[in-house]
């Protein structure tokens, strides 16, 4: 077996398996909805958006060969600002500017994701201008969200420590990617560095999986309290 085949296989084996995780996360988020609090419930949102692009993804390799499915990852890049910001909003009352222009910032970014899509760079292409923009933007909400953990800390200890292991996993695969996005035009022009970024990628992607997977395990998985 060659090295291009093993890259290959570690890749979709860990695409596979990211994608499973994600879904099992879905199914205890959806089953154990109202126990999570406002933040983790938040975050199930962007879950559900996260599993439905990648079923779609696959559908569109294996049901329609040839058929280009790139305006997901765009359509993808869209909800994911709005909802990891939805998301942020319920954990950063510092700094207080975050609060305060809230609205202002997910608009105009809103509009600047858009209006990529439609006059810089095509819907068939990478969207590599607003998906560097987007992960640094969420590098610097999970960064913020660290640096004030004190001042921003209002959820149930059980809560909290599944907060700051989503927060750390969102760190660590913004982080990744972000540099992969970065680098994408000199990949996209050596086939062995372009196949390695994406197997890079892969494993952050499951990572990443198994720690948001393991923070709402941590929750569920915790017994109520008796009133009695």
């Amino acid at each position: 077996m060659d090295f291009s085949t093993i890259v290959n296989s570690i890749y979709l084996n860990a695409g596979h398996l990211a994608v499973v995780c994600l879904g099992i996360s879905v199914v205890l988020c959806l089953f154990n909805f109202k126990r999570l609090g406002i933040p983790l419930q938040r975050l199930c949102y962007f879950l559900m958006l996260n599993f439905c692009v990648e079923i779609l993804a696959r559908i569109f390799v294996f049901a329609f060969t040839g058929i280009n499915n790139l305006p997901l990852l765009h359509l993808y890049t869209l909800g994911e600002f709005l909802l990891l910001s939805w998301f942020y909003k319920s954990l950063l009352n510092r700094p207080l500017a975050f609060q305060q222009h809230y609205w202002k910032l997910i608009l105009g970014a809103g509009i600047c994701i858009i209006l990529n899509s439609l006059f810089l760079q095509s819907i068939y292409e990478f969207n590599t201008i607003a998906k560097t923009f987007v992960q640094i933007v969420i590098i610097s909400y999970a960064v913020l969200y660290f640096y004030h953990l004190s001042e921003n800390q209002l959820s149930p200890p059980t809560v909290a420590k599944s907060l700051r292991l989503v927060n750390s996993a969102i760190i660590v695969y913004y982080s990744g990617s972000l540099f992969i996005f970065m680098c994408s035009q000199v990949s996209f022009e050596n086939l062995k560095l372009y196949k390695f970024f994406w197997l890079f990628n892969a494993v952050l992607n499951l990572i990443f999986q198994l720690l948001i997977l393991w923070g709402i395990w941590k929750v569920v998985s915790t017994k109520i309290p008796s009133s009695s």
